[in-house]
C-alpha cells in the first residue's frame, strides 16, 4: 500500500478537474444565453449534451473497461475533459458549445469509471469506502470551484476567457496524474448487459440518479436561481450557489467513513440521504422563502446527495461481484441519466411555472429513490453473492 495517500490525492485531483467541466457552464449561463440568445430550455440542453454522451459511452464501453490499465484510462479521460474545456472557450456558436460538451461527456464516462476501479485496486483487499468517498468528493469539489471562480473570471475576461484560464489548471492536473502508481487491470469479462439483468444494480442506479444526478442538475441552475429570485450579483450568486457542492464534497467521505467504521449500514445511509434531499427541495420550493431558508435548503440537498456515494458504488460492486465494472457502469449511468433528465426538465419548469415547480421535480426523483430502498439489499446483506 506504498504511496496510497499520494495516489488517492492525485485521483481526487483528477476527479476535481473533470467535475469542474461538468458544471463550469452553469454559473456563466446568463452570459452564454445572452450571447447566443438562448431560452432556458436550450440552456438546460448544454448539460444534456454532456450527460447524454457520457451515458452513451457507458452503454458502449462500461463493462469492457476492466480490461485496460485504470491509470492510463483516467489520463485519457482528463485529456478529453481538457479538450472539451478548450473547445468551450473557442465556441463560435451554440452548436459548437454542444459539441464541446459531448467531448466532455465522453471524458466523464471513461475517467469516472476508471477512477473508481483505480481506487479499488489501490486499496486491494481493504475496504475502500473512505477512499471512494474522497474520490467521489473530487467531482462536486471541482464543480463547486467552478461555481465560485467562473463568475469572477468571466467578469474579468469574459466567459470564454474563464474557460481558457481554467484549461491551464486542468493541464497541470493531467501532468501531475502521470506520477500516480500504475495498477493492473482486473480483466473480468462482461458488458453492461450483465448488470442490466441484476435487479439490485438497478436499485443502485436509482440511488445515484437521486444523488449525483440530482445535485448536478441543481448545480446547473442554482446560480441563475439565486440571481433571479433574490436579485443578487452574478459573483455573489456563484459563491452562495457553491454551498450546494461544497457540502456534497464533505458529505461523500463522511458517508464513506460512517459505513467503513460500521456506525451505519449502507441502506440506512441511502434512506437518510433521500430524506435530507426531500427536506432541502421543500425549503427551496417554499413560496416567498427568504435567502437564509433557501441556503439551508441548498445545504440539506447537498448533504443528502453526497452521503450515500461510497455506499452506492460498493453495493453495486457487491451486487455483481463477477462483473463489478459492469455493475458500477450501470450505477453511474443512473447518475448521468438523472442529470440528463433533471437539468432540461428544470429548464422547462422554470420557463413554464417558475423555480418552485422545478425544485419539486427534483423532490419527486428523491421520493422514487427512497421507495426503491425498500426492495434493495445493501452491501452487508449481499455477503459476496450476486443479486
Amino acid at each position: 500500500m506504498r504511496g496510497l495517500a499520494r495516489d488517492i490525492s492525485l485521483a481526487v485531483g483528477t476527479a476535481a478537474a473533470m467535475g469542474f467541466t461538468y458544471g463550469a457552464h452553469g454559473p456563466v449561463l446568463p452570459l452564454i444565453s445572452s450571447e447566443f440568445h438562448l431560452a432556458d430550455v436550450q440552456a438546460g440542453l448544454i448539460s444534456t449534451a454532456l450527460f447524454l454522451s457520457a451515458a452513451l459511452t457507458m452503454l458502449a464501453l462500461g463493462g469492457s473497461l476492466d480490461r485496460y490499465e485504470p491509470r492510463t484510462l483516467v489520463a485519457i479521460g482528463v485529456a478529453l475533459a481538457l479538450a472539451g474545456n478548450v473547445a468551450s472557450a473557442l465556441a463560435p456558436s451554440y452548436e459548437w458549445l454542444l459539441a464541446a460538451k459531448v467531448t466532455g461527456g465522453i471524458a466523464a464516462a471513461i475517467g469516472f469509471l476508471a477512477g473508481v476501479r483505480y481506487v479499488t485496486a489501490r486499496y486491494g483487499d481493504s475496504r475502500s469506502h473512505f477512499g471512494q468517498g474522497l474520490y467521489g468528493a473530487g467531482y462536486p469539489l471541482g464543480s463547486a470551484i467552478g461555481l465560485w471562480v467562473m463568475p469572477s473570471l468571466a467578469l474579468a475576461w469574459g466567459w470564454r476567457g474563464a474557460f481558457a484560464a481554467t484549461s491551464v489548471v486542468i493541464a497541470l492536473v493531467l501532468l501531475a496524474w502521470l506520477a500516480a502508481t500504475a495498477v493492473p487491470p482486473t480483466r473480468r469479462p462482461g458488458t453492461i448487459a450483465d448488470a442490466m439483468r441484476c435487479r439490485n444494480c438497478w436499485g443502485t442506479a436509482a440511488q445515484h440518479a437521486a444523488g449525483f444526478g440530482l445535485v448536478f442538475a441543481a448545480a446547473t441552475w442554482i446560480t441563475t436561481f439565486l440571481l433571479r429570485e433574490f436579485s443578487l450579483p452574478l459573483g455573489a450568486s456563484g459563491i452562495l450557489g457553491s454551498i450546494l457542492l461544497f457540502v456534497t464534497v464533505l458529505a461523500r467521505p463522511a458517508g464513506g467513513s460512517l459505513v467503513a467504521r460500521e456506525h451505519l449500514r449502507t441502506l440506512t445511509v441511502m434512506r437518510l440521504a433521500q430524506l435530507l434531499i426531500l427536506a432541502g427541495a421543500a425549503l427551496l420550493a417554499w413560496p416567498d422563502r427568504s435567502l437564509a431558508v433557501a441556503l439551508v435548503g441548498t445545504g440539506a440537498m447537498g448533504v443528502g446527495a453526497g452521503l450515500p456515494y461510497a455506499s452506492v458504488f460498493n453495493t453495486a460492486a457487491a451486487s455483481l461481484p463477477a462483473r463489478p465494472a459492469a455493475a458500477q457502469s450501470l450505477t453511474a449511468l443512473g447518475g448521468f441519466g438523472g442529470t440528463l433528465v433533471g437539468a432540461p426538465a428544470m429548464g422547462y419548469a422554470i420557463d413554464t411555472w417558475g423555480f418552485s415547480v422545478a425544485w419539486l421535480i427534483l423532490g419527486l426523483i428523491s421520493v422514487f429513490a427512497l421507495v426503491v430502498t425498500l426492495v434493495m439489499r445493501g452491501e452487508e446483506d449481499l455477503a459476496g453473492a450476486g443479486a
